[in-house]
This record gives C-alpha cells, sequence and structure tokens, in this order.
C-alpha cells in the first residue's frame, strides 16, 4: 500500500510539473522560440541529473544523460531564425547581429557534449566530472554574450 500511495505521489508532482511548464512555454506562440525553449529545458534538465550523478552522489546513468544532450542539439534545428526576437524570448539581438560568433559558440558546446559523451562512455568519474565542467563552461560562454538575464 505504502508504494502505490508513494506512486500515486511521484505521478502527481510530476503531472504538477509538466503543467507547470507547458503553461509557461504555452503563453509563447512563436514556434521557434517555444522549441528552442523547449529544448534548453531538457538540456538543462539532463545537466541537473549529471549534476546529482556526478557532484551530489545521487545515481543515474551518466551515458545516458550525456547522450541525451547530444540529441537534443542535433535535433534542435534552425532555433534562431529571423523574426524569433519576438516574444517571450531571453534572447539577445547579437545572436542575429554577431551570429558567426553566436554559431561558434554553439560549435563549442556541442563539440564539449561530445566529449562528454565520450568521457561518460568511457565510465572514468573524474574525467566525466572535467568533460561537464567543460560542457557548462561553453554554456556560461554563450549565455553571458547572447541571453538576457
Amino acid at each position: 500500500m505504502k508504494k502505490l500511495m508513494l506512486a500515486a505521489c511521484v505521478a502527481i508532482s510530476a503531472g504538477i510539473g509538466i503543467s507547470a511548464s507547458y503553461e509557461a512555454v504555452a503563453a509563447e506562440n512563436n514556434p521557434a522560440i517555444v522549441h528552442r525553449q523547449s529544448t534548453y529545458s531538457v538540456v538543462a534538465g539532463h545537466m541537473g541529473s549529471l549534476k546529482s550523478i556526478l557532484f551530489l552522489g545521487g545515481t543515474g546513468n551518466v551515458s545516458y544523460h550525456a547522450n541525451a544532450i547530444k540529441a537534443a542539439w542535433e535535433n534542435m534545428g534552425d532555433a534562431f531564425p529571423e523574426g524569433s526576437d519576438k516574444g517571450e524570448t531571453r534572447a539577445k539581438a547579437e545572436i542575429w547581429t554577431d551570429n558567426a560568433t553566436f554559431k561558434e559558440k554553439g560549435k563549442n558546446a556541442y563539440a564539449a557534449t561530445l566529449k562528454l559523451v565520450e568521457a561518460a562512455d568511457g565510465g572514468d568519474k573524474a574525467a566525466q566530472i572535467e568533460a561537464f565542467k567543460a560542457l557548462g563552461g561553453a554554456c556560461k560562454a554563450c549565455h553571458e554574450n547572447f541571453r538576457a538575464k
């Protein structure tokens, strides 16, 4: 009975979280913004899971989370087309005015992701931690120039 109650509580909590996330995205009607914000949320969720596993003693599959981040980047598509600066977004105008630098930062984040996947698949926790930190640094480098606070 306790397991059933626990499962019900987890399901309700998950439903509330999904509903709250959906409502935040549903307020936006620019499909490019919704797509990219959702993709970045996926990446952030997997980064949080990796933080739990690598630094907080949590359990989980590092390779799964690293590969999920890779898959998110690979399926992001053209998430910053012209006109997608209009709406509820923290994307700075520099994305479009300095697109070459923006794309270079994206390539750096993807390269760091590939190193994380390699480290995750290798099983060396110290290498996984370093690769995780490198990806976090690549994300931060982009946020500093191209994301409003």
